[in-house]
């Protein structure tokens, strides 16, 4: 039921912040335990296991859009609270499944599950937000799911120093999520997706931007925007996917015994506070800088933190790495975030979040399969996480391109994401 009243509380803020976290990193918080599940299946090739970190993503590319227009059509809450359900139930199935087969299903109906999270959270933001405020929870939803990465990656790499079945006890949190969602959240009387003025120094990041009158679904925008998350997700979920093996094979990262998954687990878990900093601070950011300059700060952080993983010798340089990695997610999701919030109306924005959602996932389903032709190439992970580092750096030129040519036009301003 819409209730016109509602205003979100306290706990309701906490509940969505804690839904947000399993985001990012719903599919890949076994991604620790990846190298001894290969070892309890020698005979399983390696691109087939890491399925278990990247089927999910494909599931919700799948999925994605419908779920969206299904949360448009019954309800927010709804969906959110069945989606819920599912990430629970589908992803602790990996802890008595015994077959790859059987836990590559889990983990796809687990992706239909986060789809309807990644959907109605984003949206329920819009709604229950506004304004400054919409921006500042925007930001703290990124920080959310940096935080979900230092949670569910450490914890993932503690359970897995138990069995590599243990490490799939982590989705039981949804339990709580679950419960908190029926307590705290109502459906919303959702408010219009444009903002009610623009700011001082307003160059198109901050989401009060003003809609066209005719409310149509901006396809071309959105492509755009869906076109950069793709783009970036696909270098971020190199982490996951690929990293725990770079630290497998370093002999400095045996600080902690020969079980290497702890180590790997505390690195991206530092990565994801990296990503909840600048989750933090989004809120300061978007309001001062224009969205390409975030952008081409976002892709430069990519490309340095990826280039030095692949240069690493030491700890302290994979330290450095995925950090940089960190800031640029953070940077990633709430700007594009806020681009989809700033352009789409209130009665398409379930739409325009399962477009959301199944950009990001396919992203990091890609990213599984474009490994494949960069290693068989440069032969060692390290100089994997070098090449794409080098695509960063380059993905890089065309928003400076753009944020030169807005300066230096003498007679059309800068536009606000190209709505």
């Amino acid at each position: 039921m819409i209730s016109s009243r509602f205003k979100p509380t306290k706990l309701t803020f906490l509940f969505l912040m804690l839904a947000a976290m399993m985001i990012l990193m719903g599919g890949a918080a076994v991604a620790p335990a990846l190298p001894l599940i290969s070892e309890a299946f020698p005979d399983v090739p390696s691109a087939t296991i890491s399925l278990i970190v990247t089927l999910p993503a494909l599931a919700i590319a799948i999925t994605g859009f419908f779920i969206g227009i299904l949360s448009d059509r019954i309800g927010r809450i709804r969906v959110l609270a069945a989606s819920v359900a599912i990430f629970t139930i589908a992803g602790s199935s990996g802890y008595y499944l015994t077959t790859i087969p059987a836990i590559l299903a889990g983990r796809f109906i687990l992706g239909i599950g986060i789809a309807g999270i990644i959907c109605t959270t984003s949206t329920l933001i819009v709604c229950y937000y506004e304004g400054v405020t919409r921006a500042r929870v925007l930001g703290y939803q990124a920080a959310a799911m940096g935080i979900g990465v230092l949670i569910l990656e450490t914890s993932g790499g503690l359970l897995a120093g138990i069995s590599w079945h243990s490490a799939f006890l982590i989705y039981l949190i949804g339990v709580i999520i679950f419960f908190g969602i029926l307590l705290t959240m109502k459906e919303p009387a959702c408010i219009n997706a444009g903002p009610s003025k623009a700011a001082p120094g307003d160059t198109g990041t901050a989401p009060d931007e003003t809609i066209a009158p005719k409310e149509v679904f901006p396809v071309t925008p959105l492509i755009l925007a869906y076109i950069t998350l793709f783009a970036g997700n696909l270098l971020f979920f190199l982490m996951p996917t690929q990293f725990p093996y770079l630290i497998a094979a370093m002999d400095t990262a045996r600080i902690i015994g020969e079980n290497t998954a702890l180590t790997a687990g505390i690195f991206l878990g530092i990565g994801g506070c990296a990503s909840a900093l600048m989750g933090v601070l989004y809120g300061r950011i978007a309001w001062r800088y224009h969205r390409y300059t975030i952008l081409t700060i976002t892709l430069l952080s990519f490309g340095i933190g990826l280039c030095s993983l692949g240069l690493a010798t030491s700890l302290v340089m994979v330290g450095l790495g995925v950090i940089f990695v960190g800031i640029g997610e953070g940077l990633l999701m709430p700007t594009v975030l806020s681009w989809i919030a700033a352009i789409t109306p209130q009665q398409f924005l379930g739409r325009a979040m399962g477009g959301f959602s199944v950009s990001l996932n396919l992203g990091q389903f890609t990213s599984s399969l474009a490994i494949i032709p960069v290693i068989a190439i440069v032969a060692t992970c390290n100089n994997m996480f070098l090449a794409f580092g080098c695509v960063a750096l380059v993905l890089v030129l065309p928003y400076v391109a753009v944020l030169i040519k807005e300066k230096y036009s003498p007679s059309v301003p800068a536009e606000n994401g190209l709505a």
